[in-house]
């Protein structure tokens, strides 16, 4: 696309001012009236008009006392009033137009020009001109996720100026409220321009600067079905067209960064995108597996919120360059305050690369990534290899797996859920159960659709109940206190709203807490080591939830998905380390007994505690100790290296491994 011309640009500062405030009104009127007087002074003044005594003025004379002209005045008062009687033919009939104008400018102003004035204000509050940025970041689409993402990058973009073009279907005035609620006055170093249009409609997508962005992130809507990822894919093909079509250009072709729900639109998606980059965000398949590994190992959650989190320790990358040649431990070594986790080579994350006795090092092309607070931490120098700490005895009691789940609650999360737990099940080599309530199953499905659509076979054994879990007698018929896990999902019943379903959340968490009292008093009380997730979709319902009692973590779908898109949006690569990360096939993340790496009792640091899980295959990237379970509990994720750290059954480490198994 070509630069744009001065009268574009003219244009795009007039519709900034224009959206700027009411009084814009009063100012166009002003310059009517002005542009009235001067066009009726001009001609006084060319035809001579002779003003009378009412100004001042005997016969024979020019001008009056009235400065700069009495003429001038004469025209003034002649608009202003209606009332003046004149001798003079021409002074009559001027006059008399006057009078007409004066009606036009009081009448035909506030009525007819007036709303013409409120029209163009409508249109030009909707953003006609097209914006006139670079390197901006055009987000299309509007959800609950525009606020967190906007906040996330605002922390990710580290005191970088940065403008957003917000452009959807939903009115500006609602827009803008959501914006300056949520934001106020502390955002200076960033500005938003806001557009409403259709988001497949190519003239309208051209006004927004797509070709010039540095990222294009189109979200779906809050609810949404199916028809909201064609949305998604017709947008992805609007604004790829746009960007292939724009001529030379010295700034770097923008990523297109979609959301999509259903894994079949994920081809159509990358079909529309042709050569333009594109990354792609699932949010059921991504959080469901969050919510599967949550339920499977308490405080997972509070690991992804930190790593996905621009405020704190995240994924950062920087050229292998001078540590070519070095050994994976090498490498983890000398780096002192981040900790590297795999290597970036020919495209692909490896993660927990090798272990201490495997011959693996780094090539030249590399890119290492690491767990770091800043790009500042990501410095190396020399190798500083501490002790390994004494050696663990006998390994200490584990729970058993999470083979028996309670799940409440049906959204297009249930499938992507069902298909990983089956996966841990064949991976096990053991029976698995859960049992499906909720009044949003699908008429006639049956539990074998289910195990087809999912994969399984014999090794997970699926029961469905459709009922309303918070009908009187359900879940005490469930029996929740013979679960392994209960999981908690935002129902899907006739479009719920979305706080609707947080409400049917929290009032299900206060049910099985009353439900866990109860077993308590009778003497049977639930597992101690049940573990209780819960998944809402606005923040701030979580502290509600937590309120409960019954929660051991809490999933919030819209804060998670608006994360993972800030963070892809920071750096592309991250997308590919989630995939892995989020794969029962991949390196997880794992909290471990610390007795696994070193004797009980010991004290010892962090790095050496670190050493030892490389000579496991993994790496530790934090600790988390605490006395009580799901309380008094802290997190570290890349503490200081020296920090100190006694090994008991308290301590547990945070590590990127192959798999849970000792």
């Amino acid at each position: 696309m070509n630069r744009p011309s001065l009268r574009e640009r003219l244009r795009y500062r007039s519709d900034q001012f224009f959206q700027s405030g009411f009084t814009l009104q009063l100012f166009i009127s002003a310059i009517i009236v002005l542009a009235v007087i001067v066009l009726f002074y001009v001609i006084a003044e060319v035809a001579g008009v002779h003003p009378g005594p009412d100004f001042g003025v005997t016969d024979g004379q020019q001008d009056g006392p009235y400065w700069p002209s009495v003429r001038l005045w004469w025209v003034v008062m002649h608009v202003m009033e209606s009332y003046w009687l004149e001798t003079g033919t021409f002074s009559q009939i001027l006059s008399i137009f006057l009078t007409l104008f004066n009606f036009l400018v009081f009448a035909a102003i506030v009525g007819l020009v007036g709303s013409r004035i409120q029209q163009r204000l409508e249109q030009l509050r909707r953003g006609t001109s097209r914006v006139i940025e670079e390197e901006h970041i055009v987000i299309l689409g509007w959800s609950g996720k525009v606020i967190p993402i906007l906040d996330e990058l605002y922390e990710g973009l580290e005191n970088r100026k940065q403008v957003y073009v917000i452009a959807s279907e939903r009115p500006i005035e609602e827009i803008e409220t959501r914006m300056r609620k949520s934001f106020h006055r502390r955002r200076m170093r960033s500005r938003w321009v806001i557009r409403q249009g259709s988001l497949t409609d190519l003239k309208d997508l051209e006004l927004l600067a797509i070709d010039r962005a540095r990222e294009v992130i189109i979200l779906r809507q809050d609810g949404g079905h199916n028809n909201d990822d064609v949305q998604v894919v017709k947008t992805i093909m609007a604004a790829a067209h746009i960007i292939e079509r724009r001529g030379e250009s010295d700034l770097p072709t923008p990523d297109i960064i979609a959301e999509i729900e259903v894994p079949s639109f994920v081809p159509l998606a990358r079909a529309a995108a042709r050569n333009v980059p594109l990354s792609i965000i699932q949010p059921s398949d991504n959080l469901s597996k969050i919510i599967l590994q949550t339920a499977r190992q308490e405080g997972l959650v509070e690991v992804y919120n930190e790593l996905l989190s621009h405020h704190s320790n995240e994924f950062h990358f920087t050229p292998a360059d001078e540590l070519a040649g070095r050994s994976w431990e090498e490498t983890v070594f000398s780096f002192r305050t981040s900790i590297p986790v795999g290597v970036f080579r020919d495209g692909q994350p490896f993660l927990a690369p090798a272990r201490l006795d495997e011959a693996f090092r780094i090539l030249p092309d590399d890119c290492i990534i690491a767990v770091a607070r800043k790009e500042a931490d990501m410095q190396n120098g020399n190798v500083h290899l501490p002790a390994l700490p004494k050696a663990p005895g006998s390994p200490p009691a584990r729970t058993g797996p999470i083979r028996n789940v309670l799940l409440l609650g049906w959204n297009e999360k249930v499938f992507p859920l069902l298909t990983e737990y089956a996966a841990y099940a064949r991976s096990a080599r053991m029976q698995y159960a859960v049992t499906l309530v909720s009044p949003g199953l699908p008429h006639g499905l049956t539990a074998g659709e289910v195990s087809s659509i999912i994969g399984a076979d014999a090794e997970v054994n699926i029961l469905l109940r459709k009922e309303d879990y918070l009908a009187s007698g359900v879940i005490e018929d469930l029996q929740p206190g013979g679960f392994d896990a209960i999981i908690v999902l935002d129902d899907d019943v006739d479009d719920i709203h979305i706080e609707d379903a947080d409400t049917r959340v929290i009032m299900t968490l206060l049910l099985l807490r009353a439900l866990r009292d109860q077993a308590e008093r009778d003497g049977r009380p639930f597992p101690r080591q049940q573990q209780i997730v819960g998944e809402i979709f606005n923040v701030s319902n979580k502290d509600l939830a937590e309120s409960t009692g019954s929660l051991r973590d809490v999933i919030i779908s819209n804060d998670l998905v608006s994360k993972m898109i800030a963070q892809v949006c920071r750096e592309r690569r991250t997308e590919m380390i989630m995939q892995d990360l989020f794969d029962e096939e991949g390196k997880e993340i794992y909290l471990k007994p610390a007795m696994l790496y070193a004797a009980a009792g010991e004290t010892v640091s962090f790095d050496q505690l670190l050493r030892a899980s490389l000579a496991r295959g993994e790496v530790a990237i934090g600790c988390r100790e605490g006395s009580t379970r799901g309380t008094g509990r802290t997190l570290q994720l890349n503490p200081p290296r020296n920090t100190m750290l006694r090994v008991d059954a308290q301590l547990q480490l945070v590590v990127i491994a192959e798999s849970e198994c000792e």
